[in-house]
């Protein structure tokens, strides 16, 4: 072929992408996407290998279409991120430079304008310069305040989301009222932002912060960006600090976990400079910020179809289906299974043997439900009673449970192996665990404790060898770190990190099993609901622990952060809220705190020891609370003098 014609077929092609893509983009903001993200982005990078410099691919968002709300201008244009697929292009970005992690929500940017305290606007992103007007739904919003504590004038940006739970809750409502069903947590949000009526189904939906622009805002860092949003009390994507390609590795690992629990809709991580200065010189594109960049795990999406279900009972009693599926082959890797969440989804998919489904797998992320390409006849099933026990199931709105959480096997065996997971016991399989249980050799974690050589030769298939093996394996696991100890509990909510983070603050098991309520939900990163689970957790686990101890199990408390000295500290074991810019690095600070053994908290309250801030004139929330209970107020250099003994 010549190259005229090349030429031609290329640019033919082009003018092709540009108008599905605008089609596409069209779709997905009106909240009716007709491809998937995946597909989508392939559309998106053929597009630039055949004409780098595309407008379309500079184009934001779509301009707000004229029937639905008043268009508003942005004051600043609303940038849409770079992004990349490669971990080296992302090392490449960040360089050496501290940078910020946050996750990458899957919503729909707002702007929410306050004068002097009052929401006076909220407006959408639009095309990055002209947004539309949805003031009236998002008063709805539960954690956007209309009116805030201070008389904070300035705006705040962030996203508009959906929890999977709030989700189905949501999909009921819209089916009571007749209106279409909903076919996914980031779709709906645009569905319902798009609307003229039922504007109080905004009710259902949450919001993250993640800018703040003010003139009476001097904010230096990232990291303090996010400080002062929750000083404003927004709630933020769980900000991380991170400096190293080890650190950047290790987040990202966190957000595929947390994808893969989808309770909230990610699709990526977003990372910042934290050098505020440097966003300054770097600038902007058309397009971008220069010193944001998103990751993204690429994603291959496949058309199946569904074989068979199963409704698998976990370690704590909630029963999920899993779908068997035609076999395809994802990211190399031949699929056959796809998790669907929870009870709530199917019936909301209306999910059943026969229908054809699309799926995707993004790296190495667990393979997941994307829409319903075709439906079989008929309608959803559930299960009435559990599996292994077959114990009547209760459905809580979301999640069918079997509350026969002392006898049932399914979740004997699968707390036992999460035992084994967290203990670090070799060779110890669920093949070889199911035998021991069902004989009556094992009924409970620390049974594992009082096996012998002999009865593991009782077990099908085991020889002299793997019996003398799997005895030794056992008993050494004895002696284990504390944080795999307390992870090896299986309280609902609580990971390795969860643990990892409260020992630095209450470092041993009995001080963590004496932490109250009002202590953990004071520390950063804990909401209520979460300490909650934690100190419930720690309660209902208190015979499991006795039982384990008495079966000469050594937990070994670590030190995390905590010199061998720090306990003759006068600072140790106090509380400290850190507010508003410092001279020094905000981690650099927390650091020495943790050193000698004090603890780093998110709110004041009566447990607070000093609260730490160079503005001391400042009119915050916490500067109040700190005033109405007595608590001192130090400067950083006051700190510093307690600490380390040097102005």
């Amino acid at each position: 072929m010549s190259k005229k014609h090349l030429s031609a077929d290329s640019s033919s092609r082009t003018r092709e992408l540009a108008d599905l893509i605008l089609n596409h983009k069209r779709a997905y903001y009106a909240g009716q996407p007709q491809i998937s993200d995946a597909a989508y982005d392939k559309l998106e990078d053929e597009l630039r290998s055949l004409s780098p410099s595309h407008p379309i691919l500079e184009l934001i968002g779509i301009e707000p279409k004229e029937s639905v709300g008043r268009k508003v201008k942005h004051d600043r244009p609303m940038l849409s991120l770079q992004k990349t697929y490669s971990l080296d292009d992302l090392y490449s970005w960040a360089e050496n430079h501290e940078i910020i992690g946050t996750y990458k929500v899957d919503g729909n940017s707002l702007s929410l304008v306050f004068e002097k305290g009052a929401l006076t606007l909220a407006k959408t992103r639009g095309n990055g310069f002209i947004g539309e007007d949805v003031t009236d739904k998002i008063l709805w919003v539960p954690d956007i305040p209309s009116k805030l504590s201070n008389d904070f004038t300035g705006e705040i940006r962030g996203e508009l989301y959906c929890f999977e739970s709030q989700f189905f809750r949501l999909a009921d409502e819209m089916a009571a009222l007749n209106l279409d069903k909903p076919t996914s947590t980031r779709n709906i949000v645009a569905g319902i932002l798009g609307r003229k009526t039922h504007v109080e189904l905004a009710r259902f939906f949450n919001f993250f912060a993640f800018d703040v622009a003010s003139e009476n805002l001097a904010i230096k860092t990232e990291w303090n960006l996010f400080l002062q949003l929750k000083e404003l009390n927004f709630h933020t994507p769980e900000p991380v600090l991170l400096n190293t390609k080890d650190d950047i590795e290790e987040y990202l690992e966190h957000v595929k976990n947390a994808m893969d629990e989808g309770e909230i809709g990610l699709d990526g991580a977003v990372f910042s400079y934290n050098d505020r200065s440097l966003h300054e010189e770097l600038g902007a594109t058309a397009h971008h910020p220069r010193y944001k960049m998103s990751f993204k795990w690429p994603g291959q999406t496949a058309k199946t179809k569904i074989s068979e279900f199963l409704w698998e009972t976990s370690r704590l009693g909630f029963v999920t289906p899993v779908a068997i599926v035609d076999p395809v082959f994802l990211s190399g890797a031949s699929i056959t299974n796809v998790t669907l969440h929870n009870a709530a989804f199917v019936k909301t998919y209306n999910l059943k043997k026969g229908d054809d489904i699309e799926i995707i797998r993004s790296g190495e992320v667990i393979p997941k439900f994307l829409a319903v390409i075709s439906e079989s006849p008929g309608s959803f099933s559930w299960p009435k009673e559990c599996s292994s026990c077959h114990t009547g199931l209760e459905f809580d709105g979301v999640r069918l449970k079997c509350p026969n959480t002392k006898n049932c096997p399914a979740q004997q065996l699968r707390d036992i192996l999460n035992w084994i997971k967290c203990a670090e016991i070799e060779d110890l399989s669920e093949k070889r665990l199911a035998p021991l249980l069902n004989s009556g050799l094992v009924g409970k974690k620390s049974d594992l404790y009082s096996l012998t050589v002999e009865d593991f030769l009782k077990m099908p298939f085991t020889k002299e060898k793997m019996a003398q093996k799997l005895y030794t394996n056992i008993q050494a696991s004895k002696t284990l770190p504390l944080p795999n100890f307390l992870n090896g509990l299986g309280i609902e909510g609580a990971g390795i990190t969860t643990w990892e983070k409260l020992l630095s603050i209450f470092p041993s098991l009995e001080a963590i099993q004496r932490a109250t309520l009002e202590e953990i939900k004071t520390i950063d990163g804990f909401a209520e609901k979460s300490a909650e689970q934690i100190v419930s957790g720690l309660r209902e686990k208190t015979s499991d622990i006795v039982n384990l101890l008495s079966a000469g199990v050594a937990p070994v408390a670590q030190s995390l952060s905590v010199s061998q000295t720090s306990s003759a500290h006068p600072l140790f074991g106090k509380q400290f809220i850190i507010t508003g810019a410092l001279s020094k690095p905000r981690s650099e600070i927390e650091k020495l705190i943790k050193q000698v053994g004090g603890v780093i908290g998110s709110s004041v309250s009566k447990n607070t020891f000093a609260l730490v801030t160079n503005e001391t004139d400042s009119s915050s929330s916490k500067m109040k609370k700190a005033k109405e209970l007595g608590t001192a107020i130090w400067s950083e250099d006051q700190l510093l003098q307690k600490l380390i003994g040097s102005k």
